[in-house]
């Protein structure tokens, strides 16, 4: 196939491919996805078609399955969608939220340690591994970053 043929392929029927993948997943990243792909593959099989129209469904055809594909993928299954997930979290307990809010306060030498070392559940020394630091700078770090957020909030608290 020429790369005159694949491009007017492309703009005759990106669109609707699109339009395919987007009533099929109903999310405008993985219609995206699957419109590249379907394209990728066109490029790269040696597929002779009898007509326009057989092109067209063979496109199609092609694009439902990468949809299918998609959906019944174990990273669709076990991760929720950044679509669904809040922008802002949500806590129960404001003491929760406000130690949630101080610490995206913190400069982010003492916030990036506290993230790991207390919500993603890394050591000491994993965190100087990942950072290309220190072990001692890391703990001093935590205990600065401690130091910090124990002023914020006993501030925060007295006020109330």
């Amino acid at each position: 196939m020429s790369d005159a043929e694949y491009n007017r392929i492309v703009n005759q029927y990106a669109d609707t491919i699109y339009r395919v993948a987007l009533s099929y997943s109903k999310s405008r990243f993985d219609a995206e996805d699957v419109v590249q792909n379907t394209f990728v593959k066109l490029l790269v099989k040696e597929v002779s078609f009898r007509d326009e129209d057989h092109l067209r469904r063979w496109l199609i055809r092609v694009a439902v399955n990468a949809c299918k594909d998609i959906h019944k993928s174990f990273w669709r299954k076990n991760v929720d969608s950044i679509d669904e997930i809040p922008s802002e979290p949500v806590f129960t307990e404001k003491k929760k939220s406000d130690l949630y809010y101080a610490v995206m306060e913190l400069p982010l030498k003492y916030r990036i340690v506290v993230h790991l070392f207390y919500y993603e559940g890394y050591s000491s020394k994993e965190i100087a591994g990942v950072l290309h630091i220190g072990e001692t700078a890391v703990r001093t770090r935590l205990v600065r970053a401690r130091n910090l957020l124990k002023q914020m909030l006993k501030e925060d608290w007295q006020d109330e």
